[in-house]
């Protein structure tokens, strides 16, 4: 799972990420978010986590 950023530029981050606190989404969204250019969280690196290249 992963969680949009509120407030701030838009990030992905892990579910467990204390740096974000948006909406979840579900793994294959955030997929594509980060496929079109949605940063990555620098701390929790969901795109590590989602066997993506960074």
């Amino acid at each position: 799972m992963a969680i949009r950023t509120p407030g701030g530029p838009l990030r992905v981050h892990l579910g467990v990420c204390g740096m974000g606190k948006g909406k979840p989404i579900g793994r294959e969204q955030a997929r594509r978010m980060l496929a079109d250019g949605v940063e990555p969280c620098p701390y929790c690196c969901p795109d590590t986590a989602l066997g993506m290249p960074g």
